[in-house]
């Protein structure tokens, strides 16, 4: 398996999977009752944890290889899985406040269209850029 795909499928593979599962979990915690939501598809939040969560396993994976000596090229990656953990952790408060502002089921009209492009697009890009992020500074 060469590096880029390792990357594609632990990286990007198990979180969509993962992702898929959260969907389907949300409607099912709902209930017989519960139908599906707009708000079941709003992946922002949980993308950027995602991403905070595979800086901090390369962070973990580098710093407790077996050899002692770090290359320079790991202080990069190290770096910056600092820097995506820091900053995803910053963006996370901001997709949360994201959701409080906008998410409501009874939304219609031109609040539903707001509410779609602050949470279905900014919001979820942002987790997928994070995650994007997290998976570009794995260490090979």
């Amino acid at each position: 398996m060469t590096p880029f795909e390792y990357r594609a499928v632990s990286g990007l593979g198990l979180p969509a999977l993962l992702a898929a599962f959260g969907i389907f979990g949300k409607k099912l915690a709902r209930g017989v009752q519960g139908s599906w939501r707009r708000s079941d598809f709003y992946l922002g939040i949980e993308f950027t944890l995602a991403a905070v969560s595979a800086a901090l396993i390369n962070i973990l994976d580098a710093l407790l290889k077996p050899s002692s000596a770090t290359k320079a090229l790991e202080r990069g990656m190290l770096l910056g899985n600092f820097g995506v953990s820091i900053l995803g952790l910053f963006l996370f408060m901001f997709v949360l406040t994201m959701h409080q502002d906008y998410e409501n089921e009874k939304n219609i009209d031109a609040a539903r269209k707001k509410e779609l492009k602050a949470l279905a697009g900014v919001c979820n890009a942002i987790g997928f850029g994070m995650l994007v992020a997290g998976i570009a500074l794995m260490a090979d």
